[in-house]
């Protein structure tokens, strides 16, 4: 007879740090926030031309956040 396998042990943490890519993830999903406010019904709608220059500027962050 065999003695039974120990429980396995749990996973540990690891503490993630903030690379260059993820900054860009980030700031890209900020720029989109925004240009989802800047063409509805809000404050930042004043401007017609706002949705078109964050999502453009989020789109080309976004770009540098891939290898």
């Amino acid at each position: 007879m065999t003695a039974p396998a120990p429980p396995p042990q749990p996973y540990p943490y690891q503490r993630g740090y903030w690379s260059l890519s993820r900054i860009l993830l980030v700031t890209g999903a900020i720029l989109f926030v925004l240009a989802a406010f800047a063409a509805g019904d809000h404050p930042l709608a004043g401007v017609t031309e706002w949705p078109w220059a964050f999502g453009a500027f989020a789109a080309w962050v976004l770009s540098g956040a891939v290898p």
